[in-house]
């Protein structure tokens, strides 16, 4: 068993089109197939068989319909990263003997608990600091094929980010610093490049490194023991952020209803 983490702390802006199409403010609540997004996140965790308590930043437990047992609430405190060490601050209140932890984000509500059973076994022996969904363009368009997601060429492929990771604890607390620089950086060519070093981005730019290759180069730099996981299932990175992925993950999910009626 292990615990889990969702992070639900983003907001829409009164001029996003998921703004106009919902009128919510808060994306993790948007509404699909009866339930808010968030739901189907819980539901996936709940049903896998293999997690004990989630943390879920950014909501209060009004804001969510049913029983929350086992569920545990702590408010966004800012970006991302000062977000995800709000959440393992009460993670570490709830249990504080763990060790690892599932990172979820809550906009990417087609993950079944097939999904995290089948991540979790992915990751191995899980002996790793951090181990990262990534998922290949073919796995991507045959499971949704109009779902035009980005994708990054590295050599045997191109991919795009899942949404789901799996921590170690010590790992994440002992590089706060080094996350915060990363995810500042992430519209900063400059500073990824003294970051990441010249010859990783020469290499990257004509496609000479796998994406292992690229976890292992940026791992070395960050002085953690890190692992792409070259994941099956396509819903990970399935995240909703357009209008037209709305109507994609709204259309799966009511016939995943309809199936089970």
């Amino acid at each position: 068993m292990m615990d889990a983490m969702i992070t639900a702390g983003g907001t829409l802006a009164p001029d996003d089109p998921l703004y106009a199409l919902t009128h919510l403010q808060k994306k993790a609540l948007i509404p699909l197939a009866g339930q808010p997004m968030i739901c189907w996140i819980i539901d996936a965790l709940r049903g896998a068989g293999v997690i004990d308590h989630i943390v879920i930043v950014g909501l209060k437990p009004e804001e969510l319909p049913g029983a929350h047992d086992r569920l545990h609430f702590t408010d966004a405190v800012g970006d991302i990263v000062d977000n995800i060490f709000a959440g393992l601050a009460r993670l570490r209140q709830v249990n504080p003997l763990v060790k690892k932890f599932l990172l979820v984000s809550s906009d990417i509500p087609l993950i079944t608990p097939e999904t995290v059973q089948g991540f979790i076994q992915e990751c191995g022996t899980q002996e790793a600091d951090i181990y990262y969904a990534m998922v290949e363009e073919k796995t991507m368009e045959s499971a949704f094929p109009n779902s035009k997601r980005t994708f990054i060429p590295f050599k045997g492929g191109r991919y795009s980010g899942g949404d789901i990771f799996l921590l170690d604890v010590n790992a994440a607390k002992a590089n706060i610093a080094l996350a915060k620089a990363g995810t500042g950086a992430r519209k900063n060519y400059l500073r990824q490049i003294q970051f990441i070093g010249l010859g990783f981005i020469i290499r990257f730019l004509l496609r000479r490194m796998t994406i292992h290759e690229a976890a292992k180069h940026v791992s070395a730099k960050a002085n953690l023991n890190g692992r792409v996981i070259d994941t099956r299932f396509a819903e990970v990175g399935m995240d909703l952020d357009k209008v037209r992925h709305y109507e994609i993950i709204k259309a799966h999910l009511e016939k995943r209803q309809a199936q089970v009626v």
